[in-house]
C-alpha cells in the first residue's frame, strides 16, 4: 500500500523510492502459493471423492448430479462476487472456477487416474496455475511495489497503479496511471475522503489532481499531519526596504512551504501582473490576511499603498495610522476616488509608454520615480454596486502599475458583476458557509482536486486556500494559514522602516487629491470621520505646493463639490429661508372651507411608498401573471414605488435563488412554470 499509521501513530509509507528491507525468497514466492496449493490439491480431492463414491455403486448418480449442480453455483458465484474487480479479472476467476468444478466432477465419477482426466490435471491444472502467478506478478509490478494496488482495490478503483512516491516534510506525493478508458482523475477525486479513511488520516489529507496534459494521469498527494491546527508566529516584514517584485509572504501551507504571492509581472518568468478578490465569511480571518499584507506592502521601497474601508471605518485600518498608507474611510470620499481612477490608469499608462515599457517595471521607479500602486477595498460590495466601469477599471489598470485587491465575504453575482470578477487573476478563499460560495472565488479544477474552504467555515480563522499568478497549480488545492501577530507588532514594524516607502507619484498624487507623501499624524475629517492622510515635513522635505492643493481641495469638497454627490442625502437641498410671518389680510381664519368644485375631489391623492416586504409580495404576485419575457424595465413603478436599479437587483436575486430562469438575452427572465403551484 502507499502508506499507513504505524502502532506508534506516525505515518509509514513503502515504496521503491525508500529504503525497503531485503525480503527472504521464501517471502517472495508466498503470495503466489494459494494456485499451486489448489492445483496440488485437487487431484488427491478427487481420487479420495471418487473412492468413496464408488463404495456404494447406488450413490453414484445422484452424486454426478449434485456435483453438477454444486459446479455451476460455485461459477456463478464467482462470477457474480468479482463484479467489483476488473473485467479481465472477473472472466479469468469465472473461468478457473467453471474448469475446475467440471474437471472434478468427472474425476469424482471416472476416478483422476484415467486418460484423459490425468493428463488435463498434469497440464490444465498446471498451465491455469501459471497464468494466475504471471496475472499477480504483473498487477503487483515486482515486489518493489508490492501491495500498492491492494489500496485501490479496496476503494473500488482497482487498475489504479501508483508510481514512485516522495516524502517531503509532512507530505507523500507521486504519480498514479489510471486504466485508460476506465477510470477519470475525478472518479478517484471523489474517493479521496474514503483513501484517507482507510490510511488513518483525517478528512482533506489526502488530494488528487488530474495532469493537465494527460488524462490518464493523476497526482497523489498525502498530507499526514495537520500543521495548521495552530498558526505559526509572525516573524516581521520578509523583504524590508526590497523590491515590490520580490514575493509578499504572510502564512504557511500545510507542507511548512512559506506562501508567496506576486501582484507586479514579471517578464523574466512569464508571469502577468495580477489583481485579486479575497473572499470568506465573517471570522474567517480576512482582516488578519490584510494587515499582514498591508505590512509587507508599506515596507517595500517602490511600491503604494491606497486603503478604501467604507464599511468598518478605523477598526481595521486603526495600525496603519502614521503609516506610509493612504486611509480612506468615508464612503462618499471611497466613491470620489475610484471614480477618478480611470484617469490616473490613463495619465500613469501614456507616461510608461513615454519611456518605452508596456507595463510597470522596478525602473519605471528607480529612473522616474514612478512607485508600483495598490489599491485595496475593504468591503468592496459597497463600491462595485455604486461606482460605474468598475470593469473597465479593472480591465485597464495592470498595465498601469496598479493592483486592485476587492475583500468582501463572497463574490456572488449580485456582489460583483461577472465582467469584474474575470479580470481578477488571483484570488484567496478563507472560509465560507457553503461549498457554492467558495465557487464564486476558486475554480473548478481547484475544488475538484479537494479544497474544501466550508469545512472550517470561521472555526479555522486564517485558513485559506490561494491560486496566483506566479505559484504552482498544485499549491492551488493546498491548505495554508496566514501568520499570528498582533497591531502592536505590525505597528512597530511599520515605524521601523517607515522612512524607505516612496512618495506617491506627482502627477497621480495630483489626480487623486492626494498629498505626495503618506502620513505620520492624522486629522478627523468633519464630513464623517473619515482618516485624511497629512503631509509631515520631518521624515520628508515639506512640499508646499501639494499640500496647499490638497487641502484646498478638502476646502472645495466642504463648501460646494458634495453638493453634486448624488450619494450625499443633502446634496442639491435650497436652504430654508429665515422664518418670515406671513400676511393674511383680511381673510378669516376661522370661516368655513368652501365645497370643492364637481370633479376635484375625485383626483386620487398620492399614496404612501410599499415597505420593502410589500413590494417584494407585488413583485412576486405580478411575476406569477407573465407568460413570456420581461425585465427590470416591464416591471411598473407603482409596485414597488422605487427606481428601476431596484427592480434589476430583485430580479437577479430571484434568479440567483432558483426563483426565475434567466432568458436568451442579458438583463431578462421568464417565470418558472412551476412557481403557481409551489406558491
Amino acid at each position: 500500500m502507499v502508506g499507513k499509521r504505524n502502532s506508534d501513530g506516525d505515518f509509514a509509507a513503502t515504496d521503491a523510492a525508500y529504503y525497503v528491507p531485503k525480503k527472504h525468497w521464501s517471502s517472495r514466492l508466498a503470495p503466489y502459493a494459494s494456485e499451486w496449493a489448489g492445483f496440488a490439491a485437487s487431484w488427491p480431492a478427487a481420487a479420495g471423492a471418487h473412492l468413496w463414491m464408488t463404495g456404494t455403486p447406488e450413490a453414484l448418480p445422484w452424486a454426478s448430479a449434485g456435483l453438477t449442480l454444486l459446479g455451476t453455483g460455485v461459477t456463478a458465484l464467482t462470477w457474480y462476487c468479482s463484479r467489483a474487480r476488473a473485467a479481465i479479472v472477473r472472466r479469468f476467476a469465472t473461468a478457473t472456477a467453471g474448469v475446475t468444478t467440471a474437471w472434478m466432477t468427472a474425476a469424482t465419477i471416472q476416478g483422476p487416474w484415467e486418460t484423459p482426466l490425468l493428463q488435463l490435471w498434469a497440464f490444465g491444472g498446471a498451465t491455469a496455475a501459471v497464468s494466475w502467478s504471471i496475472f499477480k506478478a504483473l498487477k503487483r509490478g515486482g515486489d518493489s511495489e508490492g501491495g500498492n494496488d491492494s489500496l485501490w482495490e479496496k476503494v473500488k478503483l482497482s487498475g489504479v497503479k501508483t508510481g514512485a512516491l516522495q516524502v517531503e516534510p509532512n507530505k507523500v506525493h507521486g504519480p498514479l496511471q489510471l486504466p485508460a478508458g476506465e477510470i477519470e482523475a475525478a472518479d478517484v477525486q471523489k474517493k479521496a475522503d474514503l483513501i484517507a479513511g482507510y490510511l488513518g488520516l483525517r478528512k482533506g489529507a489526502v488530494r488528487i489532481a488530474e495532469d493537465p496534459e494527460d488524462a490518464s494521469q493523476a497526482q497523489l498527494t498525502i498530507v499526514p499531519q495537520d500543521v495548521l491546527k495552530n498558526p505559526a508566529d509572525w516573524s516581521g516584514p520578509s523583504h524590508p526596504g526590497g523590491s515590490i517584485l520580490d514575493p509578499i509572504q504572510f502564512g504557511v501551507y500545510e507542507d511548512t512551504e512559506v506562501v508567496r504571492l506576486w501582484l507586479p509581472g514579471d517578464k523574466s518568468v512569464d508571469r502577468n501582473a495580477t489583481h485579486m478578490q479575497v473572499n470568506g465569511m465573517s471570522g474567517s480571518g480576512k482582516s488578519a490576511f490584510f494587515k499582514q499584507v498591508a505590512t509587507e506592502i508599506v515596507t517595500r521601497r517602490d511600491a503604494n499603498l491606497i486603503v478604501l474601508d467604507p464599511s468598518k471605518g478605523d477598526q481595521t485600518v486603526a495600525f496603519l495610522q502614521g503609516s506610509p498608507a493612504f486611509l480612506v474611510t468615508d464612503v462618499a470620499k471611497c466613491k470620489k476616488l475610484v471614480r477618478k481612477l480611470p484617469g490616473v490608469i490613463t495619465d500613469r499608462a501614456s507616461q510608461l509608454g513615454r519611456w518605452g515599457y508596456d507595463g510597470w517595471v522596478p525602473e519605471a521607479f528607480t529612473k522616474h520615480g514612478m512607485p508600483y500602486l495598490v489599491v485595496w477595498v475593504e468591503e468592496a460590495s459597497k463600491l462595485l454596486q455604486s461606482v460605474e466601469k468598475f470593469d473597465v477599471i479593472a480591465q485597464e489598470a495592470r498595465s498601469a502599475g496598479i493592483s486592485l485587491v476587492l475583500s468582501q465575504q463572497k463574490s456572488t453575482f449580485r456582489q460583483m458583476s461577472t465582467d469584474v470578477r474575470s479580470q481578477l487573476g488571483a484570488a484567496v478563499c478563507f472560509g465560507v458557509k457553503d461549498p457554492e460560495d467558495a465557487s464564486y472565488s476558486l475554480s473548478d479544477e481547484t475544488l475538484e482536486a479537494g479544497a474544501k474552504p466550508h469545512l472550517w467555515k470561521n472555526r479555522r480563522p486564517g485558513c485559506f486556500y490561494m491560486e496566483a499568478p506566479g505559484v504552482e497549480e498544485s499549491r492551488f488545492a493546498t491548505p495554508a494559514r496566514t501568520y499570528r501577530s498582533n497591531d502592536e507588532q505590525l505597528t512597530a514594524a511599520i515605524a521601523e522602516h517607515a522612512h524607505l516607502a516612496p512618495a506617491l507619484w506627482a502627477s497621480t498624487a495630483q489626480a487623486l487629491g492626494l498629498p505626495e507623501h503618506a502620513t505620520t499624524t492624522e486629522t478627523e475629517d468633519r464630513r464623517g470621520g473619515a482618516v485624511v492622510p497629512l503631509h509631515n515635513p520631518a521624515p520628508h522635505d515639506a512640499d508646499e505646493d501639494s499640500l496647499a492643493a490638497f487641502e484646498d481641495a478638502l476646502h472645495d469638497e466642504e463648501l460646494g463639490e458634495f453638493e453634486d454627490d448624488p450619494d450625499d442625502e443633502d446634496a442639491g437641498l435650497t436652504p430654508i429661508p429665515p422664518e418670515t410671518e406671513t400676511d393674511l389680510g383680511e381673510v378669516d381664519p376661522d370661516a368655513e372651507l368652501p365645497d370643492l368644485p364637481e370633479g376635484l375631489g375625485s383626483i386620487p391623492l398620492p399614496q404612501p411608498k410599499p415597505s420593502l416586504a410589500q413590494a417584494r409580495a407585488n413583485l412576486t404576485a405580478w411575476i406569477d401573471n407573465q407568460p413570456g419575457v420581461f425585465g427590470p424595465k416591464d416591471v411598473p413603478a407603482e409596485l414597488h414605488g422605487r427606481d428601476r436599479s431596484w427592480a434589476s437587483r430583485e430580479l437577479s436575486a430571484m434568479a440567483e435563488q432558483g426563483l426565475l430562469t434567466r432568458a436568451d438575452d442579458p438583463g431578462t427572465y421568464r417565470a418558472r412554470p412551476t412557481r403557481k403551484h409551489a406558491a
